[in-house]
């Protein structure tokens, strides 16, 4: 069965760190999915394991404590953390990260009904061009199938994104990633 899904589905893809640089990597989804941790584990292993130069943003200034949070993991890593209050800032702030290999981006996480919020999040992932930038989908493992279907293709409309689910452990019932 696994040789059968890994032939359909084929091996999980990791950040793909050629091309320019910084790569932009962006984490959007739902509120309460872990962005904000994937993220943090994400970036200790481009630090520690592959001794990258990173830097993290965040865009999240709606949840309370959220900067304070990311400030938290860049502080152990020893990684800048810039707060980014509206897209425009964005671009402002992306020739600073020119210096670093990659920047972690983290988004307020919102409902895939809230037109006005997926908007903002478009507007910040066109600061980046295509070709600078990766987007992950962050999903919690535990989310009903048709949920995590309406999730995606909302997401789908927006950007080509490569999925990260999160909180296995918090579900017995895996089938619906597949």
């Amino acid at each position: 069965m696994y040789q059968k899904l890994i032939l359909r589905f084929g091996q999980p893809n990791t950040i793909d760190l050629s091309g320019a640089k910084p790569k932009v990597v962006f984490f959007v989804g739902p509120t309460g999915v872990g962005k904000t941790t994937t993220i943090a584990k994400i970036a200790s292993k481009l630090k520690l394991e592959k001794n990258l130069n990173i830097a993290l943003a965040t865009a999240d200034t709606y949840r309370i404590a959220a900067v304070e949070q990311l400030k938290t993991y860049a502080n152990i890593l020893s990684a800048p953390l810039k707060v980014i209050y509206s897209p425009e800032e964005l671009g402002e702030i992306k020739e600073e990260m020119d210096q670093y290999d990659v920047c972690l981006i983290d988004t307020a996480g919102c409902s895939h009904k809230n037109k006005e919020q997926l908007e903002d999040i478009k507007k910040l992932l066109d600061q980046v061009p295509i070709s600078e930038r990766e987007v992950y989908l962050v999903l919690n493992a535990a989310t009903k199938y048709s949920d995590l279907k309406e999730i995606a293709d909302v997401y789908k409309d927006m950007t080509d994104y490569s999925i990260i689910f999160t909180k296995l452990d918090e579900t017995s019932t895996t089938g619906v990633l597949l």
